[in-house]
Order: C-alpha cells, then sequence, then structure tokens
C-alpha cells in the first residue's frame, strides 16, 4: 500500500482580520514519491496551500484553520515548526529571504547545526546538498554575489540539508531568466527521481510544467478545480479560462487550428509534438511562398527625435563587479522597447542609469534624458521626465491609502490640488483602481500593488517610463493587462522601457529589443530581427519564445522567417493546409 505524503481534506482557512477564507473545502492526497505542480492566477491560494503544507499556517500565518492536515503522518496543528522542518522543507518565491550567513557552505549548514546534530552529519549534508543542487565549487562564495539561479539552488540546498521527505516550493523560478529556469527545474527534477523527494510546486511555467510535471493541481478562488494530468487539462478549456492560466503557445495554435476544422489530433504540450504533428499535414502540402510582416519590422528610430542618447557608459559596483562596459545607445521618442538578456547582464543597472538612480564609473559618460544630463541635474529635475518602476513595486509604497499614494509625487511637484484630483481620478480609472481610492496599498495583491507603484509615477506625467520586470509574480491575465495598459501609454506618445525575461510579451508588444550580455549591447532591433539572430542569442540566456522556435524547426517546409506570435503562425498554416 502506497504512503500518503499529503492528506488534506475539507480545509478551509481564513487568515485573521481577513473578510473571506483563502482557502475553500479544499480536500487532495499527494503519494509519497510525487511530482505535483500548484497553478493558478495571483490571489488563487497557492502560497497559502504551501503554508499549509510546510506548516507556516497556522504557527506563523494566523488565522482559522478547519478540517484535516497530515504531512509526513503529522498534525501540524500538534506538533513544533522544528520538528515539521524535518519531514517538510518550504524554499519562498524570494531567494534572499533564506540567505543567513556569509558563505554558501555557513548558509547551508545553518539548519543541521540547529538541530545540533554532530559535526560529521553537518559535514555529510551540506556535502550532499552542495552536490544535489549543483553548487559544488561555490562554497566559500558570498551568497549576495550568487546569480539568481544560484541564490535559489542555495535557498533549495539550505532546505535540503535538513533531509526532509517532502520539499514545497513557492514560484522558485519567477525572478530567474531562462537559463536560470532551467537550472531549478533540472535539479528539483532530479531530487524527485533520484532521491525521491516529494515535490510540489507553484509556478506559471506552463510550457516546462506542462513537460515535466506529470500531476497539476488547478485553484481558483480558494478551491480546487482541477487534479489531473496536463494532457487532459488541456482539453477543458473552460477551467483553464476559469483559473485564468493559458496554454503552451504550440497548444494554443493547435487548438485554433482544431475551431478551423484543420487538427484532428490531439493537442501537443511540447514544441517536439507539434513539431512532428504539424509535418505530418504538411507532408502532402506544396510549399506555400508567402511573406509574413510583423507588426515590429522595419521599426526604427533613425527619422525620430532622441529622447535617451547614452555614450560610453561603464559602472563598476564597489565589490568590483562591472556591470557596464561601454554602452552606447539612442532611444527615439515614443518608443516602446524591451530590454533582455541574462541575470546580471546589466538590464537594470543600465536602466537605473537612465533614470538617474545611479552614476556612472566614468566621468566622461554621457546620458542626455530628454535634453538633461542626468549624471549632473538635480533629482527633482528628473523625475519630470524619467520614472522608473521597481521590480518590487512594495519599494515604492509609503502611504497610508492608494489616493495619498498616487498624489504624493505631484503634490510634491508643486502642482495645484484641483489639478493634482483631476490626475489621480483620471489614473485611478485608467488602472482600475477606483474601488480601492481609500484602501492601505499593502492590503491589495501584488498585481494591484504593482498598478498601484505605476499610478504614482503616472500622475507626474513623465516623457519616459522605466518598468523593471513589469509581470514577474504575476498570472498570464494580470501580465497581459499590464502590457496592454503599457501599449496604450505608448500609442499615446509616452516613451517606455520594460525589463523582463518573458519572451511572449517581448514578441507581442515590443518594438524595439534591445540585448544585453556582461554589460554590453550585443544585439538590438525589431524582436523579428532580434529572435532570429542565432549567432547574438548562443552569447546569452535569452531563448526566443516556443512559437518562434517551432517556426525555425519548420522552415524546411517553407515557412518564412519573421513569424512573432500564435496568430501569425495560425495564418500561415490555415492558407497551407487549406
Amino acid at each position: 500500500m502506497e504512503k500518503k505524503a499529503v492528506i488534506i481534506d475539507h480545509l478551509t482557512f481564513t487568515y485573521a482580520g481577513a473578510s473571506k477564507p483563502s482557502l475553500r473545502d479544499v480536500s487532495f492526497e499527494i503519494k509519497e514519491g510525487e511530482f505535483v505542480a500548484i497553478l493558478g492566477k495571483t490571489g488563487a491560494g497557492k502560497s497559502s496551500l504551501l503554508r499549509v503544507i510546510s506548516g507556516a499556517i497556522p504557527h506563523f500565518y494566523k488565522g482559522e484553520l478547519k478540517g484535516e492536515v497530515r504531512i509526513d503522518g503529522l498534525e501540524p496543528r500538534s506538533v513544533s515548526l522544528s520538528e515539521l522542518a524535518k519531514h517538510v522543507g518550504y524554499v519562498c518565491e524570494d531567494p534572499e529571504i533564506h540567505i543567513v550567513s556569509f558563505t554558501v557552505e555557513e548558509d547551508i549548514a545553518f539548519g543541521p547545526i540547529n538541530l545540533n546534530l554532530p559535526e560529521h552529519e553537518v559535514r555529510r549534508r551540506i556535502d550532499f546538498a552542495l552536490e544535489a543542487t549543483k553548487l559544488k565549487g561555490l562554497e566559500r562564495r558570498n551568497p549576495y554575489h550568487l546569480s539568481g539561479g544560484e541564490k535559489q539552488s542555495l535557498a533549495i540546498a539550505g532546505v535540503l540539508a535538513l533531509l526532509p521527505k517532502i520539499m514545497a516550493l513557492d514560484e522558485p523560478t519567477a525572478m530567474l531568466d531562462p537559463l536560470g529556469k532551467k537550472r531549478i527545474y533540472s535539479i528539483v527534477k532530479e531530487l524527485n527521481e533520484k532521491y525521491r523527494k516529494t515535490i510540489i510546486m507553484a509556478g506559471q511555467e506552463v510550457e516546462i510544467i506542462f513537460e515535466f510535471i506529470p500531476r497539476v493541481l488547478v485553484l481558483a478562488e480558494g478551491e480546487v478545480i482541477y487534479d489531473g494530468s496536463p494532457r487532459e487539462l488541456v482539453e477543458e478549456r473552460q477551467i483553464l479560462k476559469r483559473a485564468g492560466l493559458r496554454c503552451p503557445p504550440v497548444t494554443e495554435l493547435a487548438w485554433r487550428l482544431r475551431e478551423a476544422g484543420k487538427w484532428d489530433e490531439p493537442l501537443p504540450l511540447t514544441l517536439r509534438e507539434a513539431h512532428q504533428q504539424i509535418l505530418n499535414k504538411m507532408a502532402h502540402k506544396a510549399k506555400l511562398t508567402k511573406t509574413v510582416i510583423s507588426k515590429s519590422a522595419g521599426l526604427t528610430n533613425k527619422h525620430r527625435q532622441i529622447a535617451i542618447k547614452v555614450r560610453n557608459l561603464y559602472h563598476i559596483y564597489p565589490d568590483g563587479t562591472r556591470a557596464l562596459n561601454g554602452v552606447n545607445i539612442d532611444i527615439g521618442r515614443g518608443e516602446f522597447v524591451a530590454i533582455i538578456g541574462e541575470n546580471g547582464s546589466g538590464k537594470t543597472t543600465l536602466a537605473m542609469h537612465i533614470a538617474g538612480l545611479l552614476k556612472p564609473t566614468n566621468p566622461d559618460a554621457e546620458i542626455n534624458v530628454c535634453g538633461i544630463d542626468v549624471t549632473r541635474a538635480p533629482m527633482r529635475e528628473i523625475v519630470k521626465r524619467v520614472s522608473y518602476v521597481f521590480q518590487n513595486p512594495d519599494i515604492q509604497l509609503f502611504s497610508r491609502s492608494v489616493y495619498e499614494e498616487l498624489s504624493y509625487g505631484p503634490r510634491n511637484l508643486g502642482i495645484p490640488e484641483q489639478e493634482i484630483d483631476e490626475r489621480v481620478r483620471n489614473v485611478l480609472k485608467m488602472l482600475e483602481l477606483e474601488q480601492y481610492t481609500n484602501m492601505w496599498p499593502r492590503e491589495l495583491d501584488r498585481g494591484k500593488r504593482l498598478r498601484v507603484a505605476l499610478g504614482s509615477l503616472l500622475t507626474i506625467n513623465p516623457e519616459i517610463l522605466i518598468v523593471d520586470e513589469p509581470t514577474t509574480g504575476q498570472d498570464w491575465e494580470e501580465s497581459r493587462y499590464l502590457m496592454n495598459v503599457l501599449s496604450n501609454l505608448n500609442k499615446k506618445g509616452l516613451t517606455v522601457l520594460f525589463i523582463t525575461h518573458d519572451m511572449d510579451l517581448v514578441a507581442e508588444f515590443a518594438h524595439r529589443a534591445i540585448v544585453l550580455h556582461q554589460g554590453r549591447i550585443i544585439a538590438d532591433g525589431p524582436p523579428s530581427k532580434v529572435f532570429y539572430d542565432p549567432e547574438a542569442l548562443k552569447k546569452t540566456d535569452v531563448e526566443p519564445p516556443q512559437i518562434i522556435r517551432l517556426t525555425m524547426e519548420l522552415q524546411r517546409q517553407g515557412v518564412p522567417q519573421y513569424i512573432l506570435t500564435v496568430q501569425e503562425l495560425y495564418n500561415y498554416l490555415v492558407e497551407v493546409l487549406s
């Protein structure tokens, strides 16, 4: 008889002070050694469920907990957190929360030492965790000097050193570049297969999850609305819609072809499956010569007024990290630009220089933004022209209400109160925040907090808006909502720069992509050019969107280059298959 690692029976949980439950009548079981993904939009209850499994609820997060919970045979309410930690390890979305020491080795040792284990056992566990998470060779490194993927690996290693049977991971790849994401999924998959760990993992990367994780739980408004395989889930369009989930792009392509009567096979979950199925369908079709013109093809700033001019920009951080190595770039007024590249490539450093938040290391650097020298201008003059939305919106939120947050900037610039009120009301309406006007911003979910941070800058009426990772930790619906807001602002003349690891959003929304690698610009142009430049992409960890990789695979069958989106490839295939 297979042992149950997790038993949840009619679980309902309401946080202290909350008006409604975060989890409602949840029931499921997870067998020992299973690998399960938890999916759902922001606020669906994923983090709350993992907190229950880890024991953080009710020991740390207080509230009313009803129903039965059994974790490796233990009832979390009846045992201490230190005892639970021997059975289940919990890894948060932000890896820096886990860092407690000044070297990788000491950080991993922290847990076993606090269990009062003998020295030889602590050493054995450190070696095991280093090996399992691919951190060997980095034992003496300062954790804060690691890459994003390495920090997340360290967070997993610190928990793994406690030798729990169960690991609960909350969006562990949300802040990582494609290489970092693959690293973490590779490690977690090996922990499951080689070391027989039970893995329960919340995430948003459906392309990877549907390929590698055999079972998914889907949450919506605190309820489990689906429990089964990804292959069966993609056939349930109503469930996907209710949960705010998207399919992998190749699955979405097949769905549209099915609706057009051009697809009668099972829906593909992976690029390999889609490629083979399309090859089979095109085998007896004549090649179709057709030019696909992407929305970004041919866009250039040559005839536009320059909004941002950067020349000979270098930046070296105090610890010796060389973040920028001679950057030269012009950005025209009204452009919509994506800044992409691996973690540590210099994206945020470049953006913060443009916003005047960092100063160049070299005195001969030139940064001119909207006619002012931001290396010398006072910040009061810079913020009138360029605004910066941080990756973590909480850094920017400090007022008692959403209204106060949005009015703070223009008030400090001396704008008359009547005009401030008008600006705030307009932005509240634009960002659909009117119902939250008098709420404390920190009470809102992450997506709404990001809207408030964005709104607090839009009321200043900047000429340039820089948004750092606007979709990190957001579900697909919220991500598209925010990108549509930025797109509409851009159409009204606002120059928009956004930093992102989501290449699907770059392909769909950006007019121009700037690729950074080791502090240098290695590619610059429309996405239709950048994503089809294998030499440039080979140098960095940028991976083209799945639909572009499929197009590349199909070029021998006559499918043209420069396709960027599901819709463009669908249009082509419908014509070929007719």
